[in-house]
């Protein structure tokens, strides 16, 4: 590691809290540096698995995020270094999954390069990313600039940000309020038109067959009162998606700065802003999951077709729940089939998101034990894969006369349990579409005490050349 480097933040690791703050600041930098949305994801969870490897394995550290543009391709550096007793074996821990340093594995496959060098007395991790945009060294001065926007955003006060977007959010508010009284008019003027329509239809049965012509009027009555019907609810479904969208813009300013002042806060004062950020990722679910519904119920809805690796969806998805499950002492557990650890072609945004339903549902409903992720080849024909998703859990269970009930939009099984766990009814609807689009089948099996499994099963093209899509959301 002697090529010259431009150092632009230095973070100290103390405690286990460090992890999220270094894996946000990762992604401020990567923003600022120019990277894609889905590189800055990439980057800022490398980050995160090798400060929660160095954090497991060591009592102290520091992160320090860098340029090196003495050669090209120019990169984005991040070195962590700690003083603990090193990796014995590296070789072996890097292809061993059951290995307790896996996070290194995972921030290898999300990086250009990764750099090791231990010894007993520490370990330094080298990762790095291509700036392909770049061509040019940086100067001092857009070193000072890249350096004062840094220091913006780690003095900016979390309570004013989030003041900011929560004002953003409440005009937001207004306009979703504005909207639904001209939609509440709107509705008037249509169940009128209904009860004239009523009273239209008793007079044709009163009226002979003599009447044929006032008939045909009325009947173009019908029909046009029914095209205001019909419109009426195009309206209405365009508008829940227009003004779920616009919300979403505010909530992920709110989602992040409340994330980040959970961080930096105690007392009361961390109660308050980890409400505000449960509160927040409920109100986001439901934004998305709304949004995306109503994009299936116009037609507007697309299942996008990528090259990904499946097993890099499965750590994405259970670090995204490492949290929340950590909270309830639960265990996440993956199995993949040695089959489908290859590169595979599919909805691979769209698997995650089924995904993230199942998983997010069984930590709800499962208060001791584990969470497990399981995908299995079920079958393979010529170039094409069936693979099964299978997401099992040691929770309540589901009797077997409400299974039926557990797919219907904005159903509850049990309103009790909707009282105690929350919920709307959206989410295994949406999952149902959407494994349905990409041409599979789902189903659940479970009895009450014994837990439940949920699984889909979706075919996948094996043998893609590996690529990344950008379809995220």
């Amino acid at each position: 590691m002697t090529e010259p480097l431009k150092t632009l933040l230095t973070l100290i690791l103390k405690s286990d809290s460090e992890v999220l703050l270094a894996r946000r600041r990762a992604r401020q930098i990567g923003f600022l540096l120019g990277f894609s949305t889905q590189d800055q994801i990439r980057i800022s969870t490398a980050v995160s698995e090798i400060v929660r490897n160095a954090s497991a394995h060591a009592k102290n550290g520091k992160v320090e995020f860098c340029i090196s543009d003495s050669k090209t391709p120019f990169k984005y550096a991040i070195i962590v270094s700690d003083k603990g007793p090193g990796i014995p074996d590296l070789p072996r821990v890097l292809s061993d999954s059951s290995s307790s340093h896996t996070g290194l594995r995972s921030a290898q496959k999300m990086m250009d390069a990764m750099i090791i060098d231990s010894t007993s007395s520490g370990t330094t991790i080298r990762l790095e990313k291509k700036l392909v945009q770049r061509v040019v060294p940086f100067t001092a001065s857009e070193i000072d600039e890249l350096a004062n926007s840094l220091t913006k955003i780690v003095s900016t006060t979390p309570l004013d940000e989030v003041h900011q977007q929560n004002q953003e959010l409440i005009a937001a508010l207004d306009q979703l309020f504005t909207h639904q009284t001209m939609l509440s008019d709107l509705n008037e003027e249509l169940k009128q038109k209904n009860e004239e329509l009523v009273n239209l239809y008793g007079e044709v049965k009163n009226l002979n067959s003599s009447l044929e012509e006032k008939v045909t009027l009325r009947t173009s009555e019908l029909a046009a009162a029914r095209d205001d019907a019909v419109r009426a609810n195009e309206l209405k479904t365009q508008f829940v998606a227009n003004i779920s969208h616009e919300i979403r813009t505010p909530m992920s300013g709110i989602l992040g700065l409340s994330e980040l002042l959970v961080n930096e806060t105690d007392g009361e004062s961390k109660q308050t802003a980890e409400y505000v950020h449960k509160c927040a990722l409920n109100l986001m679910s439901l934004v998305n999951d709304l949004l995306d519904m109503s994009k299936l119920e116009t037609g507007n809805f697309e299942v996008v077709k990528e090259t990904f690796h499946i097993d890099q969806i499965i750590d994405d998805v259970l670090t995204g729940f490492y949290i929340s499950a950590t909270k309830k002492n639960l265990k996440l557990n993956q199995n993949i089939d040695k089959a489908v650890l290859g590169a595979v072609s599919g909805a691979g945004s769209r698997i995650r998101q089924v995904l993230q339903n199942l998983v997010q549902n069984a930590i709800k409903f499962t208060d001791k034990g584990f969470v497990e992720i399981i995908v299995q080849q079920q079958r393979c024909d010529e170039n094409l894969s069936y693979v099964k998703f299978s997401v099992r859990d040691t929770g309540l269970g589901i009797a077997e006369e409400d299974q039926q009930k557990l797919f219907k939009l904005f159903v509850q099984v049990d309103g009790s349990t909707t009282r105690r766990h929350g919920g709307t009814g959206l989410g295994l609807a949406l999952s149902q579409r959407l494994v349905q689009l990409m041409g599979g089948s789902i189903g659940v099996e479970s009895s009450p005490g014994n837990g439940s499994t949920f699984w889909f099963i979706v075919p996948l093209e094996l043998g893609a050349v590996e690529s990344w899509a950008a379809d995220l959301h």
